[in-house]
């Protein structure tokens, strides 16, 4: 039996890894671990991966594995099924509600693809370097299709947000320890003040939590 063994990481998609770290567990039989690997990421039933000899059995799990911990390079477009998608272009404009998702979905592996369809959205314009992608809106639809996103792009791409919120949040607290509570006092201290400009604050207080939150994860 030929098999169809995946050579590059971004061969294998979101939801076969999310259906490989179900199994791989610290007390995970051994044997049943190499067999259900390869039934994963060779897409062959489990009673076809049992006829396999033992031994090559155990190299072919093996390759996998060396496959899964390549590290590819972070890609901001990718085409998933014709469309293309962009990762989200400028982090800094991120609203309040596309960061609680991300901080929500990235708690647990089990929603990548979730965390995916918040930070990769199909592109509406592009200028050469330069591209826009549509609004942000949770959907169940969204979120099953990119279970068939490339990993490597994914992950990559989780690595990338991570990077991003760390500087935002080194410049947030530089920010902060300057200006930020001189204006926060000004607020409280200057009659007249309206109810807009107060929740605004708040909303940035908030906000530099949730990135900090979202960092320390």
């Amino acid at each position: 039996m030929k098999l169809q063994i995946p050579t590059n990481i971004n061969d294998i998609t979101v939801g076969d890894y999310l259906k490989f770290i179900e199994v791989n567990k610290e007390d995970a039989d051994e044997e049943f671990l190499v067999h259900k690997t390869i039934s994963i990421f060779c897409d062959i039933p489990m009673k076809d991966v049992l006829n396999i000899d033992s031994q090559e059995a155990i190299d072919i799990s093996l390759e996998i594995f060396a496959v899964l911990r390549q590290e590819p390079k972070f890609v901001d477009r990718f085409e998933l099924e014709g469309v293309k998608y962009g990762f989200i272009p400028n982090l800094e404009d991120l609203s309040l509600g596309e960061y609680i998702d991300l901080e929500t979905y990235l708690k647990e592996p089990k929603d990548l693809n979730k965390a995916a369809s918040v930070m990769y959205r199909p592109v509406t314009k592009e200028y050469g370097n330069l591209y826009d992608i549509e609004n942000y809106k949770a959907s169940v639809e969204s979120q099953r299709l990119m279970l068939k996103a490339p990993i490597g792009i994914i992950s990559q791409g989780t690595v990338f947000f991570y990077s991003i919120v760390k500087e935002l949040l080194r410049d947030f607290q530089l920010y902060s320890q300057t200006e930020m509570s001189k204006e926060v006092q000004e607020i409280t201290q200057q009659e007249g003040n309206s109810l807009k400009n107060t929740v605004g604050t708040i909303q940035s207080i908030f906000l530099a939590k949730v990135i900090s939150e979202i960092s320390n994860k």
